[in-house]
């Protein structure tokens, strides 16, 4: 089971992506934290495989000392610049928010599996796809998240 903290400034986001996560087979969302030291505190209590921490947090807070425990970046945007920020605070991942559900699963075990991932849209200016998120998956898991986003991206009437 890999084990989640996620830290985001909004609420709704942050109660969304987390619930959505928890349907997975293979993940649980363990703490959501706000702020750096809710994110701190929640970290030394449920140690975590995982941390999914938003860019403005990175940005405002700075990086975070923690181990044992991966980091995972979500963004809005792809400012120019955030790509570098992401790389110094040694992050294992970063991908964009509104990038297809699966990736973000796929990018979660990918990154537990000792791989740093980037979102193909941030590297496509950097024409560095090394870590780029591979077409092949692997063995397909039971993916809840990606069916429920899917279905809200399709609205029936």
């Amino acid at each position: 089971m890999i084990r989640i903290v996620m830290t985001q400034d909004e609420e709704l986001l942050l109660g969304t992506i987390a619930t959505l996560l928890d349907l997975e087979e293979d993940m649980e969302v363990v703490g959501r934290a706000t702020n750096r030291e809710h994110t701190l505190e929640l970290i030394r209590k449920y140690q975590p495989d995982l941390l999914i921490l938003d860019i403005e947090n990175l940005l405002r807070e700075g990086p975070l000392e923690v181990e044992d425990c991966r980091i995972l970046v979500l963004a809005t945007f792809a400012k120019e610049g955030y790509l570098d920020k992401v790389r110094e605070s040694r992050a294992d991942g970063y991908v964009l928010k509104d990038s297809p559900s699966d990736e973000l699963t796929l990018t979660i075990r990918r990154i537990l599996d000792g791989n740093q991932i980037y979102s193909p849209n941030l590297l496509a200016e950097r024409n560095d796809a090394s870590n780029d998120i591979p077409l092949d998956p692997g063995p397909v898991k039971k993916n809840y998240f990606t069916m429920i986003m899917d279905k809200m991206k399709h609205p029936t009437g």
